[in-house]
């Protein structure tokens, strides 16, 4: 190996509604956060700028700290543009892919797949379908 690292590639994981689009690159680590309990935990952890953070729903009003915060951007497995989440994703100028179903990942309490916490994702807010993209692994791993 020559010391020289290469920029890894990314595919497609999931897809949904984008609500404030955008060409901008967003890509970060994701966060799972399912209740008050994991967003007082997320903003204690210092990790708030770095992250993508994914809540069930669009109505989730719990999350709204954690966006004030200054997260990278927010996907939801549920919710429209008009909710409670997508309204305020507007207002802070966040990308926000909302209503997202997801091909690959770890299963949920509830049975829902989505990446696992840590993944790197980037998020496709250029079009009205929103794409998130996550770092394929490496050959080998």
């Amino acid at each position: 190996m020559t010391g020289s690292a290469t920029a890894p590639e990314f595919v497609t994981v999931g897809e949904g509604t984008s609500v404030l689009r955008s060409d901008a690159v967003v890509e970060g680590p994701i966060k799972w956060l399912d209740s008050p309990a994991d967003v007082i935990a997320f903003m204690e952890s210092g990790e708030a700028q770095e992250s993508i953070v994914l809540s069930r729903g669009g109505t989730t009003t719990f999350m709204a700290p954690a966006l004030s915060m200054g997260v990278k951007g927010l996907i939801t497995l549920q919710g429209a543009p008009t909710s409670h989440l997508g309204i305020l994703s507007r207002e802070f100028g966040i990308p926000c892919i909302m209503s997202v179903t997801f091909t690959e990942g770890v299963k949920t309490d509830r049975g829902e797949i989505i990446p696992a916490d840590g993944t790197i994702v980037r998020l496709d807010t250029s079009g009205e379908r929103g794409r998130v993209l996550a770092a394929a692994p490496e050959a080998g791993n």
